[in-house]
This record gives C-alpha cells, structure tokens and sequence, in this order.
C-alpha cells in the first residue's frame, strides 16, 4: 500500500486515538498532502520537529493495527463481499439485485 494512503486509511481507523496536535500533523500530511515545511508552519513547530512528529505518530498507528487489525479485518471482508457480488451474477436478478444492495450497505459501514 503507497504510504500516503496508508496514512490515510490509519488516520480514518485510529485518527481518534491520537490527540489534536497528532492529528493535526498526520493530516496534513495523509489528507492535505502538505510539504513538511508547510505543516511545520501551519503547527508553528520546526520542519525537523514534524519529521519526528510524522514518524513517531506512524509508529503508533502501525502499533494499533498489529494490535487491533481493523484495517487489515475490514479488507478481507471487503474481498467476502466481492465473492459474495461475483456469485450473485447467476441468481435471478431480483434476488441478485437484493444481495448486491445488502452487500453495499455492509461496505458503506466498513
């Protein structure tokens, strides 16, 4: 998974975990995609201080995945699903049709 995307599905899972500042400095980064000059500006610290910043908050995030894995769990549903999508393709299309709806509602709640 590219990195800057990476941030951003862990920001999106676990970006309550952090505090306000953390959070700030993630976003800039994983959402805004600012230059760590312009976050160091933004957050009135030093661009030395966001490089730090970015890779202990990195560490943490990676440190809630390998222990509560949802990020990893809501992928391997969203293949079930897929499955689930793939093998309705044969069924009448009405219940075909109701399948693929419950199967999007389920992938909007992940």
């Amino acid at each position: 998974m590219d990195e800057l995307v990476k941030r951003a599905v862990y920001l999106d899972y676990y970006g309550g975990l952090l505090n306000e500042k953390q959070r700030s400095i993630i976003s800039g980064k994983a959402a805004e995609d600012l230059s760590l000059s312009e976050i160091a500006e933004k957050e009135g610290i030093s661009r030395q201080a966001v490089s730090e910043a970015l890779k202990r908050i990195d560490q943490k995030l990676e440190g809630y995945e390998r222990q509560l894995g949802l990020v990893s769990r809501a992928a391997r549903i969203e293949e079930m699903l897929e499955e689930i999508r793939q093998a309705v393709e044969g069924l009448d299309e009405k219940t075909g049709a109701r399948i693929i709806q419950i199967t999007e509602r389920i992938s909007e709640e992940l």
